[in-house]
């Protein structure tokens, strides 16, 4: 264990302070999106009676916000091509504070549902973005950590956001301060982005190289690091310029089989996110503790230590997910979340004092392997494993699939709750997590420490072989009984592990490549005094 932790205190001494700052403001972007679940969790419990509204209306207020995050992650991808990363963070957080405010001062049901879709959209260009800033930023050896710090800024949302519902639930009109308080992390977010660094590989793909340099200095411990980075993604960028054609980024989605690959993956890790159920346990925590048979205050009190939980259990995420993998981390999490959606299903076949007791348990043991396993793994694999030219789309079209399935679940689950009782709909969650974790250990690649200019080679394969290889692979799940003198050859590894992704290109490959190719002098990067494609 001394040699781990000496290993581990080498790893993370040659991370930049100005990339934690940067990822410090990145995660009020996050914290955004995880605060309101948590307020409206609280709050709801008092504007519902105040509308007067029934099990639909209800579903639709509290999801509101997911179908404006289904717009906002639509607009993301212009936004980010034209104002850049910082500058989508930027919009994201002024259309957050205008809705923040509105929704805590309306007096009318249906400018609160409007108010809650306005948010909603600062929601989709904030996951759309955030991720891929920070996994742009970060060099390979800590991408997985950084960008997993989306997923710890969701929850430390979660925290704050029960402990301001704890603070006004006594409070005369209290659920107008809770939703109210949404606007917190945004404003510092604003603030933030006034001292960070634009994404280097974004200015690179604009070809605003005197600033892309700038801004890999920032993030780099040294300037031959940087210098040496530059080089590299420059080299990969100028490369995918002279085998790409000239039609836009989303006919080159559907047309080129391994960047659709990639995209059904990433729709897949979102999809089974909220299939695990997750975001219906946050959404209606209280709701569903109240029908176990707590009072208001009890389900709020109990909120504050299960968002106390959440941002524990996520710590852990950024020790092993540069170490033992992102595919090791969902195929041993995932069986465990199935079992924990059943317990809290059937604690409610139990009298009241069993269905509060282990009910609580199963939404903390949930939590446990969820927020260092489907959490955080879903967001860094998808964040990574796009070519620069669509990265931005892709991951679009990732979150905007995210928010809808989020809405379907999230705006059905009172019904599910009066239709198919608690026990029913926890249960439903549970049998899908179990054939979502099949389908990842059979076609969930393994992307650690892979370079991300290199990261498409892993989807040049077809499913059958990418199965078979998994299966033929299981001594990867455990890293764990390794020897320690394979634990200091993991560098090398990595190294090989990139060297022989940029080497495996095939004649499928080569012909594939070919198909996007025209006349180098035609594609050749202009200077940036060119108005070439950029």
């Amino acid at each position: 264990m001394n040699v781990l932790h000496r290993k581990y205190q080498d790893w993370i001494k040659d991370i930049p302070p100005r990339l934690y700052f940067l990822a410090l403001i990145a995660t009020f972007g996050g914290s955004t999106v995880g605060i309101d679940i948590a307020l409206v969790n609280g709050a709801q419990l008092f504007f519902v009676k105040h509308y007067h509204l029934g099990a639909t209306l209800h579903g639709l207020t509290t999801a509101a916000t997911l179908l404006g995050a289904v717009v906002g992650s639509s607009l993301s991808t212009f936004i980010n091509s034209f104002v850049g990363r910082k500058g989508a963070l930027a919009v994201a957080s002024v259309v957050a504070v205008g809705a923040g405010i509105m929704e805590a001062l309306v007096n009318i049901w249906g400018l609160l549902l409007t108010a809650r879709v306005i948010l909603g959209v600062s929601f989709g260009i904030f996951s759309s973005t955030v991720p891929i800033y920070l996994s742009e930023c970060a060099p390979a050896r800590v991408r997985g950590m950084l960008t997993g710090t989306y997923q710890l800024s969701v929850t430390l949302g979660l925290f704050f956001g029960a402990v301001s519902d704890a603070i006004f639930v006594n409070v005369s009109n209290g659920w107008r301060f809770m939703l109210g308080t949404v606007i917190i992390p945004p404003l510092l977010c604003m603030t933030g982005l006034l001292f960070t660094p634009e994404s280097p590989r974004w200015l690179i793909h604009k070809r605003r190289y005197p600033q892309a340099l700038a801004s890999l200095r920032k993030v780099r411990v040294t300037e031959t690091e940087a210098i040496q980075d530059m080089n590299s993604i420059k080299e990969n960028i100028t490369r995918t310029v002279r085998e790409r054609s000239s039609h836009s980024p989303i006919y080159k989605i559907i047309t080129t089989p391994h960047i659709r690959h990639a995209l059904v993956i990433g729709i897949f890790l979102q999809l089974s996110r909220q299939l695990s159920g997750v975001n219906a346990m946050l959404y209606y925590f209280d709701v569903v503790l109240r029908s176990a048979g707590m009072s208001i205050s009890q389900a709020v009190y109990v909120n504050v230590a299960y968002g106390a939980g959440t941002v524990i259990f996520t710590l852990p995420m950024f020790w092993i997910v540069d170490r033992f993998g992102r595919r090791v981390l969902l195929v041993y999490t995932m069986p465990i979340i199935a079992c924990m959606s059943l317990l809290v299903g059937l604690a409610f076949l139990g009298s009241s004092r069993v269905r509060m007791a282990v009910s609580i348990v199963g939404f903390l043991l949930f939590r446990l392997f969820y927020s260092p396993g489907l959490g955080p793994i879903s967001w860094v694999i998808t964040a990574e494993i796009f070519p620069l030219e669509v990265r931005s789309e892709c991951l679009s079209i990732c979150t905007f699939c995210s928010y809808a399935f989020n809405f379907v679940v999230s705006f059905s689950f009172p019904d599910m709750m009066e239709q198919m009782k608690t026990e029913g709909a926890f249960a439903f969650f549970a049998g899908c997590t179990i054939i979502d974790w099949i389908i990842f250990f059979l076609f969930v690649p393994e992307t650690k420490g892979l370079d991300m200019e290199v990261m498409d080679q892993l989807f040049r394969q077809s499913w059958s072989s990418q199965a078979k290889q998994n299966l033929t692979q299981l001594d990867t799940l455990f890293p764990w009984f390794h020897s320690s003198s394979e634990t200091c050859g993991s560098t090398i590894e990595v190294e090989n592990r990139n060297q022989t992704a940029i080497d495996s290109i095939d004649h499928s490959t080569l012909k594939d490549s070919l198909e996007w190719k025209v006349t180098t002098e035609s594609n050749e990067p202009s200077s940036p005094n060119h108005p070439g494609q950029s």
